[in-house]
């Protein structure tokens, strides 16, 4: 049963995490004001660990994205499952371009151990991480596996119904496609918040739901991960805190 649940929770720290757009006070065209948000994350209810998702804004008008998964509770002691994801990616002509991504996990694979150069000028993306070293065609509108529902909610914001991404894994592009299904809503401690339910349609394993909420500028509030097995695995936002190296507003939404 340990080691099920170690397992469990290393893939639930790979779920994707979603990230809208937003205009900035002063209405310059910024994706989003820098933030701190944590989700818990469980196992068919059970209680597996945090997940801390940042985004801060550089100097030179780049950005970075980044997730860190830590384990508790029986799962820390059985399992190095904790995780880092690092995405670093500007804004051109309104679309996200990736310049670097990279994964870390202590006793993964090479796939949770991989570190992508994006090189626009020459159209290649190559990994530099553990594992065989590749290098790819990259494609106008290639993105990174951390930065891929971001781009969608920008999409999600601007009306569209469907969306479909291009992402490097494992030598060669992988294509991810989701759909809005509709609204649900979600109650938290802080209120009930009326929700865009978006799924992966492209996957016969698993059942992948992200839901967004628009009051709080389209930031995601919950993901499931229904695998046919009968695994559950979900993330649920407990705090989110706008401009935290600023003017500051933090909101408790644990339910």
């Amino acid at each position: 049963m340990y080691h099920r649940l170690t397992t469990v929770a290393a893939t639930c720290f790979w779920l994707l995490l979603a990230l809208p757009g937003h205009a900035s006070a002063d209405g310059a065209s910024l994706p989003y004001p820098d933030f701190i948000a944590e989700y818990s994350a469980s196992v068919n209810g059970i209680g597996v660990g945090t997940v801390t998702v940042t985004l801060t804004h550089q100097t030179d008008g780049s950005y970075i994205y980044q997730q860190e998964s830590v384990s508790s509770g029986l799962v820390s002691l059985f399992a190095a499952s904790d995780s880092v994801e690092t995405s670093h990616w500007r804004l051109q002509d309104g679309r996200i371009l990736p310049l670097e991504y990279q994964s870390q996990r202590k006793g993964g694979d090479d796939d949770d151990n991989e570190h992508l150069l994006f090189d626009w000028e020459r159209k290649k993306v190559k990994n530099i991480g553990a594992g065989p070293h590749w290098e790819i065609e990259l494609p106008a509108g290639t993105l990174d596996r951390l930065v891929m529902q971001l781009a969608m909610l920008f999409d999600l914001r601007d009306g569209a119904r469907q969306f479909d991404y291009q992402v490097p894994r494992e030598g060669r592009l992988k294509e991810y496609r989701f759909a809005l299904q509709g609204e649900d809503t979600i109650e938290l401690t802080s209120g009930v918040y009326r929700t865009l339910k978006v799924a992966r349609t492209n996957d016969d394993k698993d059942r992948n739901l992200v839901w967004s909420a628009p009051e709080l500028d389209y930031f995601p509030v919950r993901f499931l991960k229904d695998k046919k097995n009968g695994l559950k695995i979900s993330l649920l936002l407990r705090k989110l805190d706008f401009a935290p190296f600023g003017d500051s507003k933090a909101l408790e939404v644990a339910p």
